[in-house]
Order: C-alpha cells, then sequence, then structure tokens
C-alpha cells in the first residue's frame, strides 16, 4: 500500500482553466412563470392510454364487425378528441427523434403534417361535424401508427 487509507483525502490535481472555453454562469430559459410553467405541464402529464385511444379509433372509425355510427355527445366527443389529440402529440414528437428516416418517407411526411393540422382544430358544438373532425383525428391516428410501425420508429402501439 502507498499509505493513503479510505480516512485519508487523497489530493487530485487542479486543471487550469483553459481560455479557449468562455466561463459564464448559467441562464434558465424564461422567467420564472415560464418555469413554473413548464414544471406545472411535467407535472399534469400522463402517458397515452393506447388501450383507449385503440377503443376511440373503433368507436369513431369502426371495426372489422361493427362499422361505426353514432353522434357523440358533447362529453364523450370530447374525451375521444382529447385522446386522440395526446396520441397525435406523441407520435409526433416521436417522430421528430428519428426525423432522418420519417421526413425521407414522403406518406409519413405528409401524415405528421395532417397530424399537426388536425390536432389543433376546435371540436364543434353540432354533433354531425364533430363526428367529422373525430374521424379525422381518428384516421390521421391510426394511418400515422401504421406508418411510424412499418419504419421501426413505434413498436406494438396498435395491439395495445
Amino acid at each position: 500500500m502507498n499509505g493513503t487509507t479510505a480516512l485519508q483525502p487523497q489530493i487530485l490535481p487542479v486543471r487550469e482553466a483553459d481560455p479557449n472555453i468562455p466561463l459564464s454562469t448559467w441562464e434558465p430559459p424564461g422567467d420564472v412563470d415560464d418555469l413554473k410553467r413548464l414544471f406545472q405541464a411535467v407535472q399534469d402529464w400522463e402517458p397515452v392510454d393506447w388501450k383507449r385511444v385503440n377503443e376511440g379509433l373503433d368507436t369513431v372509425l369502426g371495426d372489422d364487425d361493427h362499422p361505426a355510427a353514432f353522434l357523440p355527445d358533447p362529453a364523450t366527443a370530447d374525451e375521444l378528441a382529447q385522446d386522440f389529440r395526446s396520441a397525435l402529440t406523441q407520435l409526433v414528437n416521436r417522430a421528430l427523434r428519428d426525423a432522418q428516416r420519417t421526413e425521407a418517407d414522403p406518406e409519413t411526411a405528409r401524415l405528421l403534417s395532417m397530424a399537426r393540422k388536425v390536432r389543433v382544430e376546435e371540436l364543434p358544438d353540432d354533433p354531425g361535424k364533430a363526428l367529422g373532425l373525430l374521424r379525422r383525428l381518428g384516421s390521421v391516428t391510426s394511418d400515422l401508427v401504421e406508418s411510424l410501425e412499418r419504419l421501426g420508429v413505434v413498436e406494438g402501439v396498435s395491439e395495445c
């Protein structure tokens, strides 16, 4: 042993400051209110319930056994729209992380553009128009999941 024990501190060499690296203090992005909003958004974040999204897709688009034919009440329509919007947000963000693959595929790029547009549309008060928007949201969600799964960007989402 060299005479140093775990209880004795070791003296470590001090590296001189590199004059090529500017030293500055870190400034947080935004002001206090911006940071509070950011922290609140993180606290309020909930993962997408893909099982519920897929059930919503069956409700508004139909499935192999039952075609969709309903006019949703406002509360149901709002829930479905929120589920689809959350799903689209997550899918778009996931696609952005693999932008090299997703932007090179014309169909996926088209679906991403559609997703960004349709997810910000307001839900109309008219039940027929609300159903139309829900079907657009659902259709883009379903097609985008399929496209991203084909590219290997996401896995198993359609099986939830």
